[in-house]
């Protein structure tokens, strides 16, 4: 090729390399803020999770009557109240969402706890079943 046909190409090869770190430079941001994200997930959810943990074995340490259960820990029961202001304190929105304990006749529990991270629109849910008897 002569001199005067490569004019400009340094130019374009240039533009060309820099247009391409551009859009792999926004890919790793990209990677990185949804890494952070699911990140926050899994640490609420790991909290939620130790939290209806605690209050189970609370559960299990007092009275296993279904219905010395449901008095204490469903509706405004002390122990509901106690794990409502522990997930208040750990986990965001719960205020706006307050944790749900349902027990019936047979010791048959389901704990649902939800939060809302800030800036989101959605909550998110952890719900766990066991069963305490005798």
């Amino acid at each position: 090729m002569n001199r005067r046909r490569q004019r400009g190409m340094f130019l374009l090869q240039s533009v060309v390399a820099m247009a391409l770190f551009s859009v792999g430079a926004l890919a790793v941001l990209m990677l990185s803020a949804s890494a952070k994200r699911q990140s926050a997930d899994a640490h609420y959810r790991a909290t939620a999770s130790m939290l209806v943990a605690d209050l189970t074995a609370r559960m299990r340490l007092g009275p296993r009557d279904p219905g010395a259960l449901a008095q204490r820990y469903a509706g405004e029961g002390a122990g509901a109240a106690r794990f409502n202001t522990d997930a208040a304190l750990v986990l965001p929105g719960v205020a706006g969402n307050p944790p749900a304990i349902a027990i019936d006749d047979n010791g048959n529990v389901v704990v649902t706890l939800r939060w809302q991270v800030p800036g989101e629109t959605a909550s998110h849910k952890y719900v766990a079943a066991t069963r305490i008897v005798d």
